[in-house]
């Protein structure tokens, strides 16, 4: 199933363009782009420190989620638990489109939660039906 942005690829390198240029603060964008007030400011801040790092690769839109790897994972985490990089950093340097995807891989290994591979087939359980009679 594909996905689609809120916000076009075009809203989103207009609203890098005018914070790095100076013209509008992200709170003042953010109210432009309809967004709402303290996470839409937020967000626009986002923008603009994933396009100074990968430039406009992260800000275009996915059309499909990202599949990473279990050893993938154990690598971002360990490299976060070492204390080299914050969450959006390492986001920005792999290309993971969200920070909250590395902080919930982070989660999961202090919780002793496994980080499994993708699977696009996983086992399917499925129950007996129940019998009916007609009497």
């Amino acid at each position: 199933m594909s996905r689609k942005s809120k916000y076009s690829f075009d809203q989103k390198i207009w609203a890098v363009e005018q914070y790095l240029n100076g013209n509008r603060s992200s709170v003042e964008i953010a109210k432009r782009l309809k967004m709402p007030s303290k996470s839409g400011a937020m967000q626009v801040r986002r923008w603009v420190h994933q396009y100074q790092s990968n430039r406009d690769t992260l800000l275009s839109n996915a059309q499909y989620n990202n599949h990473y790897s279990k050893a993938f994972k154990e690598k971002v985490v360990q490299e976060y638990l070492a204390g080299k990089m914050s969450l959006p950093s390492l986001a920005n340097k792999y290309g993971i489109r969200s920070n909250g995807t590395v902080s919930e891989w982070v989660s999961k290994y202090n919780s002793h939660i496994e980080n499994r591979d993708y699977d696009p087939h996983p086992e399917v359980y499925m129950t007996k039906a129940r019998r009916k009679t007609t009497q």
